[in-house]
C-alpha cells in the first residue's frame, strides 16, 4: 500500500510540468497555422506526431542502433569511471599523476576526437561507444571519487581501530556514501552519452539516429527531423528516469527522483 500510494504520489508530481509541455506545444501548433509557416522551416507538433506514427518503424529502426551504443557506451564509463576513481581514492600517487590528466583531457572539445576514432576504428559501433564512454567517462569518475572521499575521517578511524579490512570498509561505508554522488554522475553520464553516440553518427555512418537527423537535413526533411529528435528527446528522457527509478530503489532513505525534482519541492 506504501509503495502505490508513493508511487501515485510521484505521478501526481508531474502534473505541472507535463501541463507546461501541452501548452507550449498548443501554443506552437496554433502559432505556426495561423501564422502559415511553411513546413520546411517549422512544421507543427501535429506534423511531427504524423511522421513518428507512419514511419515509426523506420525511426524505430534507426533508434535501435543508436539506443544499444549509448547503453554500452554508458555502462563502460561506469564501470571504467568508478575503477579510476576507487584508484584515486586508494592510491595518493594515482590521484596525483590522473587526475590531473583526467581534467585536463576535458579541454579538448570531443567532437574533435570523433574523426579521428573514426580514422583508428573505422565507421562501425566501436567509435560510436568509445565517443560515448569518453563524453561520460569524466562525470562518473569525478563524481564517484568526490563520493568515495567524502566519508568523515573519525569514521573510518573507528571502523580501522575495529580492525575492519579495506574490502570491509569499503564495502560498508565507503560505498553506501557515495551512492548519491554515484547516481549523480549515472544522470549526467547517460545525457552526455546520447551526445556521443550522435556525434559519432553525424561524422560518419550509414545507421542510426545522427544519421537519420543528418539525412533528412539533407533531404529538407524538416518535419522527418524534428520526428528524430523528438523520438530521441524521449529515449534520453526514459533512460534518465530509469536510472532515477533504480535510485530510488537502491538509495531508500532519501528522495530525490526525477519525477519529485520536477515537482520543484
Amino acid at each position: 500500500m506504501t509503495a502505490l500510494l508513493a508511487l501515485a504520489r510521484r505521478l501526481g508530481s508531474l502534473d505541472w510540468p507535463l501541463g507546461a509541455t501541452l501548452a507550449l506545444l498548443l501554443a506552437w501548433e496554433v502559432l505556426v497555422r495561423a501564422l502559415g509557416v511553411r513546413s520546411i522551416l517549422l512544421p507543427p507538433p501535429s506534423e511531427i506526431l504524423e511522421v513518428i506514427v507512419l514511419r515509426y518503424d523506420f525511426l524505430l529502426a534507426n533508434l535501435w542502433p543508436s539506443l544499444y551504443m549509448t547503453v554500452f557506451g554508458f555502462l563502460l564509463s561506469v564501470v571504467g569511471g568508478v575503477f579510476i576513481a576507487i584508484l584515486i581514492t586508494y592510491s595518493a600517487i594515482v590521484r596525483k599523476v590522473l587526475y590531473p590528466i583526467i581534467v585536463i583531457s576535458q579541454v579538448v572539445p570531443k567532437i574533435s576526437i570523433a574523426p579521428l576514432l573514426i580514422v583508428w576504428f573505422g565507421t562501425g559501433a566501436i567509435s560510436g561507444l568509445l565517443l560515448a564512454f569518453l563524453i561520460g567517462f569524466f562525470p562518473m569518475t569525478i563524481n564517484a571519487a568526490a563520493g568515495f572521499q567524502a566519508v568523515d575521517e573519525d569514521i573510518l578511524k573507528m571502523a580501522r581501530a575495529c580492525m575492519g579490512s579495506r574490502w570491509q570498509i569499503f564495502r560498508s561505508i565507503r560505498l553506501p556514501h557515495a551512492m548519491p554522488y554515484l547516481f549523480s554522475g549515472m544522470k549526467i553520464s547517460i545525457t552526455l552519452a546520447i551526445i556521443g553516440v550522435v556525434v559519432s553518427e553525424f561524422v560518419a555512418s550509414q545507421e542510426g539516429i545522427g544519421y537519420l537527423i543528418k539525412l533528412a537535413g539533407g533531404l529538407l526533411d524538416t518535419p522527418l527531423m524534428m520526428a528524430a529528435i523528438t523520438v530521441l528527446s524521449i529515449t534520453g528522457l526514459l533512460l534518465y528516469a530509469i536510472i532515477a527509478w533504480v535510485e530510488g530503489l537502491v538509495i531508500y532513505w532519501q528522495s530525490p527522483s526525477f519525477v519529485e525534482v520536477a515537482q520543484g519541492a
